[in-house]
């Protein structure tokens, strides 16, 4: 009898591992890489680099990042971070994304770095406000109109300043990210 309660509480344990298991996998196959996830997405892939803006010129600064682009018929883009795109969970710029909070009344400066601060982001480049710089894919020219202002959270993840903020207003650049996102990404109330 009691090797026939063990038996049938190893089945009960067995079903219960399963169906946690189950429900705790990602809504959406995981993919090999980042990369491969941002290609079944539509996205293309790219190196990009961090140059710092000191006024006459950019300077190249050291590291690179894997973004994702996605460009549409328009001409307008929308770039993301590839782990940000492919993450298990909910990222900072995935939740500011999907959930569009509110922008600011009266932004000083640049909107996109305004609206980027003030859901707790960064596009800064140093600790003066004065202190800018973006991101260049590798191989384009690196002058200010290839230069991308990237939203970074405190979580790593990071976003396009400009989409994120025209999104935000209802605009989609590049292609509506809200689907895109590996990470089931809940709705705000």
């Amino acid at each position: 009898m009691r090797a026939r309660v063990f038996a049938v509480t190893l089945v009960i344990a067995a079903v219960a591992a399963a169906a946690t298991q189950a429900t705790a996998q990602p809504a959406k196959p995981h993919p090999k890489t980042p990369a491969a996830w941002c290609k079944s997405q539509g996205g293309d892939p790219a190196t990009y680099r961090p140059l710092y803006d000191s006024g006459p010129k950019l300077t190249p600064l050291g590291g690179q990042r894997e973004l994702c682009e996605f460009s549409a018929k328009d001409t307008s883009h929308i770039v993301v971070a590839t782990d940000t795109l492919d993450a298990d969970l909910p990222t900072l710029a995935a939740l500011a994304y999907v959930r569009k909070p509110p922008l600011p009344e009266h932004p000083q400066g640049n909107p996109s770095a305004a609206y980027c601060a003030a859901i707790g982001g960064t596009t800064q480049f140093g600790n003066r406000k004065s202190d800018t710089g973006g991101w260049i894919k590798s191989g384009d020219p690196i002058d200010r109109d290839h230069l991308r202002s990237m939203c970074l959270f405190a979580d790593g993840s990071t976003i396009d300043a400009w989409g994120l903020t025209y999104h935000a207003h209802g605009v989609i650049r590049g292609a509506d990210l809200e689907h895109k996102f590996r990470a089931t990404i809940p709705a705000g109330t």
